[in-house]
């Protein structure tokens, strides 16, 4: 990435519109992260819970 389109990136004499939608889609995505985690999160949990009652060490 050369210098000129690192300032182009990084403009920040945004429109309002632009900047409404740059913050839509980052809002969009860290949405999609959070559930992400928390879907693997679950996952773990899940395995680990079938592991332990299957070696009878759950109740």
């Amino acid at each position: 990435m050369t210098d000129v389109d690192r300032a182009t990136i990084t403009e920040t004499n945004w429109t309002p519109e632009q900047k409404a939608e740059f913050i839509r889609r980052r809002r969009g995505r860290n949405w999609a992260l959070f559930g992400g985690m928390i879907g693997l999160c679950l996952l773990i949990y899940a395995i680990a819970v079938v592991k332990l009652y299957h070696a009878g060490h759950m109740w």
